[in-house]
């Protein structure tokens, strides 16, 4: 996937963004990124998106980062939101009480 320094842009997953017609869904969106002949990597991941419609690009990257944890892309020490705190743990004589 392009994400790296020197690769072009136009080989990442949002390249496609501003290319299609909205609304549009999840498949009909990684199809075109197929016909713009984006990388196999870049139309799994658009594929790796919730199953709904979109209507703009904004939408659309609005899911780019829970995909990039999903699709295991950038870190695999990846903490999702229903992980917040679970790591927290307190010791001690008098661990703080929380609600």
């Amino acid at each position: 996937m392009a994400r790296g320094f020197g690769e072009p842009p136009e080989r990442s997953p949002q390249a496609i963004l501003f290319e299609v017609e909205y609304p549009i869904s999840r498949d009909d969106l990684a199809t075109a990124a197929g016909e713009a002949d984006a990388p196999q990597d870049a139309i799994n991941f658009l594929r790796s998106l919730p199953d709904r419609i979109y209507t703009s690009p904004n939408d659309v990257q609005r899911e780019f980062g829970e995909a990039s944890a999903r699709f295991g892309m950038f870190s695999k020490d990846v903490h999702h939101r229903g992980d917040i705190g679970k790591e927290a743990v307190e010791t001690g004589a008098a661990p703080t009480k929380h609600p």
